[in-house]
C-alpha cells in the first residue's frame, strides 16, 4: 500500500502576506485561471529581485501544493533504508514560464531528491514573472519535513 506523507511546504504555502497577488485574473486566452505565486521576501536576491509581476500558475499557490502534495509517494527505497529529516529544494521558473533548475539544498534521501526534481519537471507552464515588462526567471523554494511513519 502506498502512503501519502504530509508536507510542511511552509515557504511556498504562506508567503501571500504582504504581497498583495491577484487571485481571479484570467491572464491567457485559454481560459485557464493562473494566479501570482510570490514568494517572501527572505528568497529574494540580485539574481532574481522582486517582480512588478510574480510568476503565475494556473489555481495559483493552492494548485503548486496540490501537485505536489498528489506526486509526493515516499519511494520503496527511501522506505526500507529511511528517510527522516528535511527537503529543501529550489528551482527557477524561467522566461518562458518552465519550472527547472532544481538545486537540492537538503534531503533526508537520494530517491526523495529524485522524486522532487519530477515533481519539478512535470510542473504545468507557468507565466513568467515581469519587471519593468520584461519576463525574468524567478526563483521557488520547496521546504518539507519527512517522518517515518506519517501518513496522511
Amino acid at each position: 500500500m502506498r502512503k501519502y506523507y504530509m508536507l510542511s511546504l511552509v515557504i511556498i504555502s504562506i508567503s501571500f502576506l504582504g504581497f498583495g497577488c491577484s487571485s481571479t485574473d484570467q491572464v491567457n486566452s485559454s481560459g485557464s485561471n493562473y494566479e501570482e505565486v510570490p514568494m517572501p521576501e527572505q528568497a529574494l536576491s540580485f539574481e532574481y529581485p522582486e517582480p512588478d509581476v510574480w510568476a503565475k500558475y494556473p489555481g495559483g499557490s493552492d494548485a503548486v501544493l496540490e501537485h505536489i502534495k498528489m506526486n509526493s509517494i515516499i519511494p520503496e527505497k527511501a522506505r526500507l533504508e529511511g528517510y527522516s529529516g528535511h527537503l529543501l529544494i529550489t528551482y527557477v521558473v524561467d522566461k518562458e514560464g518552465k519550472a527547472s533548475m532544481a538545486e537540492v539544498l537538503r534531503s533526508p534521501h537520494d530517491s526523495i531528491t529524485s522524486l522532487y526534481e519530477d515533481i519539478i519537471d512535470k510542473m504545468h507552464r507557468w507565466e513568467p514573472a515581469v519587471l519593468d515588462g520584461e519576463p525574468i526567471e524567478q526563483r521557488y523554494v520547496i521546504s518539507s519535513h519527512f517522518r517515518e511513519g506519517e501518513t496522511q
